[in-house]
């Protein structure tokens, strides 16, 4: 939780992932529910490559709101 290892420029917390490669990172998730976003730390990618990340209620536990009939991701970019 709240880790750096993979979360800074290209050189200087990891080396960049080669073309063609490659890259899984396994992290624990405690306490953190919603919805998160990810993005590159290289050059001009910081803008192009980004995603959401979204951590549901752990199993067996509520929405701490009224459960949504649906849900819909939505990423703006420019």
């Amino acid at each position: 939780m709240r880790t750096g290892w993979a979360g800074g420029p290209e050189f200087v917390t990891q080396c960049p992932i080669r073309p063609g490669g490659s890259y899984t990172y396994c992290f624990t998730i405690q306490g953190q529910e919603g919805t998160l976003w990810w993005h590159a730390h290289s050059s001009w990618l910081r803008a192009t490559v980004y995603g959401a990340l979204i951590i549901h209620p752990k199993e067996g536990d509520s929405y701490p709101f009224t459960k949504p009939k649906r849900e819909t991701t939505l990423l703006l970019g420019n």
